[in-house]
């Protein structure tokens, strides 16, 4: 992609911020646990694919959060798969930046504005020290996103990702027993996220970002790989980049990413022509194996392309996995030699659980994860390195 195309993209956040004050808090002003009571939220854009989701999660969490309005930003130019809805957002109040900002000033914002905007408006947020729930992918600009998670780490803002699967006990449970030993040393992960959503406009929209598939989608495996191996960034990173089934020829809607470390690799496949109700993920040791298909019950995503009609229903999730021995970190979990089968229920909503979790943070019940900044910083590094983007040592970017 030319620096001039970058330079319009990342160009319209600023123009959506035109007018908002810089204003990043005092030294030593340090954000606070709002304490007992619900976080107010503002709800920022609604052209991000997952959105309607976000929104739909923060009003389901009563409890939790209490939505006081939405930020507009149906003018913007940046691409994205389709046109959004105002089947409910019309509801509630609708505020300009500046007004979110001097006037509404919320305890968090959900930022699903179009992913080639969401570190520009990210940054202006952390700068105003409000705790942020931030989709993602995280923009091509890795000195970008590193310099905004900055500012939330200097001034202790909470700022949680949107990675999909952080909440997903299925997975957790998978990367707990890799990082345990059960399985022996680990040298094989594989992850499936194939889909069928966004046509006829998916392959324009894919192919508008460097790494097509593999940038929009193989960050979501790459967070909780990595920390089977400790964060430890991988020897190499690359992605095989095509076109799909029936898509044109530079459509860049098929990928296959591989992080290479010492003895392992992690190989993650995404094709726009597959089948979301089979995404798979399958972990392999020197002791056993485990894997888990479906990963979750797809017709609970609220997807603004998600096309869930006619998918089956899932009752729970299970990890199958096959022991060759029961050894000490199996013994100590209660694992038997051969087929051991962990079951989960299935979340009725894909993103509730992160955001509940957001949402004791806020409030001071649990701490803020100062280790979180630091994976992200190297999820987003591996990420672009997928996209066969070049990147940086994290040391260098102040």
């Amino acid at each position: 992609m030319s620096t001039n195309r970058l330079k319009g993209i990342f160009g319209v956040a600023a123009m959506l911020l035109a007018g908002c004050v810089v204003c990043e808090r005092a030294v030593g002003e340090q954000w606070k646990p709002i304490g007992n009571r619900k976080a107010r939220v503002v709800h920022w854009g609604i052209i991000h694919n997952h959105s309607r989701g976000k929104w739909d999660a923060v009003l389901k969490l009563t409890n939790d959060f209490e939505m006081v309005g939405w930020v507009d930003d149906r003018a913007s130019t940046a691409m994205r798969m389709a046109e959004p809805s105002l089947k409910g957002y019309t509801n509630y109040p609708c505020f300009t930046p500046q007004q979110v900002f001097d006037e509404v000033k919320p305890d968090l914002i959900v930022i699903e504005c179009s992913n080639s905007e969401l570190v520009g408006v990210a940054t202006e947020i952390a700068r105003h020290g409000i705790p942020m729930h931030m989709d993602k992918p995280l923009g091509t600009d890795q000195a970008g996103f590193a310099k905004m998670s900055r500012i939330c780490e200097r001034l202790g803002v909470p700022l949680q990702i949107g990675y999909m699967f952080r909440s997903n006990a299925a997975i957790n449970k998978m990367v707990e027993i890799a990082k345990s030993g059960a399985l022996g040393e680990i040298y094989s992960v594989e992850a499936d996220l194939d889909h069928s959503y966004g046509y006829p406009k998916y392959p324009e929209y894919a192919s508008f970002y460097p790494g097509g598939t593999a940038y929009l989608l193989a960050c979501h495996v790459i967070e909780w790989a990595m920390p089977i191996f400790n964060d430890a960034l991988p020897a190499k990173t690359y992605s095989i980049l095509k076109a799909a089934p029936g898509d044109p020829e530079d459509a860049l809607t098929h990928s296959l990413t591989i992080l290479e470390y010492p003895r392992a690799n992690v190989v993650i496949r995404v094709c726009s022509r597959g089948t979301q109700p089979c995404r798979h993920i399958r972990i392999d040791g020197t002791n056993g194996s485990m894997a888990l298909e479906p990963i979750e019950d797809f017709r609970t995503v609220k997807h603004t392309t998600g096309l869930n009609e006619g998918l089956a229903r899932v009752d729970k999730l299970e990890v199958k996995m096959y022991l060759k021995v029961v050894n000490d970190a199996a013994k100590a979990a209660g694992y038997h030699t051969g087929i051991n089968r962990i079951s989960f229920p299935v979340p009725t909503d894909r993103y509730a659980g992160q955001l509940q979790e957001l949402a004791c943070i806020i409030r001071g019940e649990i701490p803020n994860p100062p280790g979180l900044y630091e994976h992200d910083l190297l999820v987003h590094k591996v990420s672009l390195d997928a996209c066969n983007l070049p990147t940086v040592d994290l040391s260098e970017i102040r």
